[in-house]
Parts: structure tokens; sequence; C-alpha cells
């Protein structure tokens, strides 16, 4: 069966139709399901673990979504559920492991290999203030820089009203600028 042929034009339905695909046991929805939420997922779940623990984190989402998608309530939003089971597997992931990072330095390579333009100085004052962040202000500002995620997306996936979210980016951002300056002013001759 071609997955695609019958998919909904809404990217909300059609990823609610692949998890009620998958419920029924179809697998080939489940890859389908993988490649359009994989980029969003990589970069939620790098948000709690080092590189190499969100690559084996990634394998058991996907393996929680194909578990549960039999118990999945179509509600209109489909990443919220995937995202829920990507937290769930970060923290048993972090607690198996006691320990979570701000910015793993398997991260801050991916970071690097992402800003081919920036020199060494100034990705060594990025990785420093990016390192000034809380957990939660580096998490809200990864997951809409790196994944692209909606501000309204990100408050639904941490349980925060979106005018909170959206002062803890713009707080975040002031923070990062206002370093940014201060680190600027202390190079200058």
């Amino acid at each position: 069966m071609n997955i695609q042929n019958n998919i909904p034009a809404d990217d909300q339905q059609r990823l609610e139709y692949q998890i009620q695909l998958i419920a029924e046991g179809k697998k080939e929805a489940l890859a389908f399901l993988y490649q359009q939420t994989k980029a969003a997922v990589h970069a939620f779940l790098l948000s709690y673990l080092s590189y190499y623990d969100a690559e084996d984190a990634m394998q058991d989402t996907y393996i929680g979504i194909y578990r549960s998608a039999k118990n999945y309530q179509p509600q209109g939003k489909p990443m919220a559920w995937i995202f829920g089971i990507a937290k769930y597997t970060a923290f048993m992931k972090i607690r198996s492991s006691q320990r979570e990072t701000t910015l793993p330095e398997e991260n801050w390579k991916l970071i690097e290999e992402e800003l081919p333009a920036i020199n060494f100085e100034e990705k060594d004052l990025l990785r420093n203030l990016l390192l000034r962040l809380s957990a939660e202000e580096y998490r809200i500002i990864l997951l809409h820089a790196v994944s692209g995620l909606k501000f309204r997306e990100i408050s639904e996936l941490f349980n925060l009203p979106l005018s909170t979210t959206l002062s803890k980016y713009r707080r975040a951002m002031k923070k990062l600028k206002q370093s940014w300056k201060e680190e600027s002013n202390d190079e200058e001759p």
C-alpha cells in the first residue's frame, strides 16, 4: 500500500493519519512518520541529551511511538504526543545515567559544523554565551532556532502559557545580546 496516496493535506491531519496507520500495524507508516518528524525530534532530544544519547533515544522514541500508537487519541496535536514520548525517553535516559548537561561537547561540535562561516574566536564566544543560559532557556532557543518549532508548539511541549514561552525566549535573547555586547567591549583595545 502506498501510504502517501491517501494522506490529508494538512500537516497535523497527515501525522494523525500516519499514527492511525501505525496503530493498524503498517510499518511503512512509521517510516513515513519518521521522515516527517525526525529533525524536530532529534533537536528536541539534543536539548536534553548528548549527541550519542540523543541518537539512542531517537530509536527508543520511535519504538515507543510504534507501541503506543493504539492509545493515541486524535486531538489535532500529534507533535505534542510525539514530543511527550521523546521527553519520557530522554528523562529515562537521564535517570539511567544520572546526569544532564546544558551543552554537551558532542552538541557543540554539531553547532560548530553548522557555522562554518564564523572564525574560531567567534565560535568560542558563542559557546560561552550559550553556557550562560539556563537549561530551559537553552531548550527554547534550540527548539525554535534549530528545530524550527513555533512558540505555540514549544509552549504546549513544556506546558507553559504562550506568553511565558515568548517572554523566556525574549529574555534569553536579551541575555545573549547583552553578553555579546559585554564580550565585544572587553575585546576592544
